[in-house]
């Protein structure tokens, strides 16, 4: 098997999380390599990102298994990326991020019998943060999720290699992702913009991220590779970044000068409690909370992407000056700060 994937006939690849952030980039990354898509939605979904693009569009629910059976049929490539990142129950992680994933998965098993590649979106949660700065979280490490968001997306990629034999899966763990439409990052700007950069605790802390041109790219090369079967892949920028020069760096792109402002862990869990209980009385998710304050806390979300590198030529094509950049002129541009 090539680990290009083939141009003789379009393939057809099934797209969940097609109107997010990060799966509208690659529906159009998609389209762009000459793939048919057909797009799984809700009935609710704001489809304002994919507007316009010549997508296959079908309307249903992940916990309906026989609409997955008919979504799945004579479907070349699967992208997983729909899930929740955030719940008003910790049960509801693991009914859209573990349940949802095993139903589209045996919906595969089942009515797509010509599947080449059942690409999952995990996340760097699902391993948990590394113990130090001289050595990054790499796919050999023992998972240490901290959240319940984390343990979901783990259990799911559990289960997804049980069924190795029966389906060609691939796992990405993606770190923080960023860039044009993502909303979570955009808030960052924003403290940015009026000259607050809000960092938490008093210890240096690090991070991977990608820019999400580059989290594309690499899920379509672990998806066309051989050597990616059956196994899981840290995708990130080849440096790590502290907080401090993530801060320095927006405001670079937004021409800001900046005071730094460090909230002490304490605080911020006591924050996350309030916030948890408006939610609570409101019956909603809440945005920050107390296990997201555990997760924001640790000093090295580092990660290794070597046996991406090695095993299907990953390599990141920003850094974090020119992704921020664009993603800077991308929020002006549309009026959002």
């Amino acid at each position: 098997m090539s680990d290009k994937i083939s141009e003789n006939k379009k393939p057809l690849a099934l797209l969940t999380g097609a109107t997010g952030f990060i799966g509208s980039h690659l529906a159009e990354s998609l389209l762009n390599r000459e793939f048919r898509v057909r797009a799984l939605v809700r009935p609710t979904s704001n489809l304002r990102w994919i507007k316009g693009l010549e997508l296959e569009l079908l309307t249903g629910s992940l916990q309906d298994n026989s609409f997955l059976e008919q979504a799945v049929s004579g479907v070349d490539y699967i992208f997983h990326l729909a899930g929740a990142v955030k719940a008003k129950d910790p049960k509801d992680f693991y009914l859209h991020n573990t349940r949802a994933t095993m139903n589209l998965a045996r919906a595969a098993t089942k009515a797509s019998p010509g599947l080449k590649r059942f690409l999952f979106a995990s996340s760097q949660a699902a391993a948990g943060p590394a113990e130090c700065l001289e050595k990054p979280a790499c796919e050999r490490d023992t998972c240490r999720p901290l959240s319940d968001y984390g343990r979901s997306k783990l259990q799911a990629e559990l289960e997804l290699l049980e069924l190795s034999g029966k389906l060609p899966a691939t796992i990405v763990r993606p770190p923080s992702v960023y860039g044009p439409r993502d909303t979570e990052v955009l808030t960052y700007f924003k403290w940015i913009q009026k000259g607050l950069a809000i960092l938490p605790g008093f210890s240096t802390r690090h991070a991977h991220l990608i820019y999400v041109k580059d989290l594309v790219d690499g899920m379509m090369l672990a998806a066309a590779s051989k050597n990616s079967l059956g196994k899981a892949y840290f995708l990130a920028e080849d440096r790590s970044y502290s907080w401090d020069q993530i801060s320095e760096t927006i405001a670079g792109c937004l021409g800001k000068r900046i005071v730094k402002l460090h909230v002490p862990l304490p605080l911020a869990h006591l924050s996350a409690l309030f916030n948890e209980a408006g939610a609570h009385a409101l019956n909603r998710p809440a945005m920050v909370t107390r296990q997201k304050v555990r997760e924001m806390s640790q000093r090295y979300w580092t990660v290794s992407s070597q046996a991406a590198k090695k095993d299907f030529g990953f390599n990141c094509q920003y850094d974090l000056a020119r992704g921020m950049a664009e993603t800077a002129k991308w929020y002006k541009e549309q009026g959002w700060i």
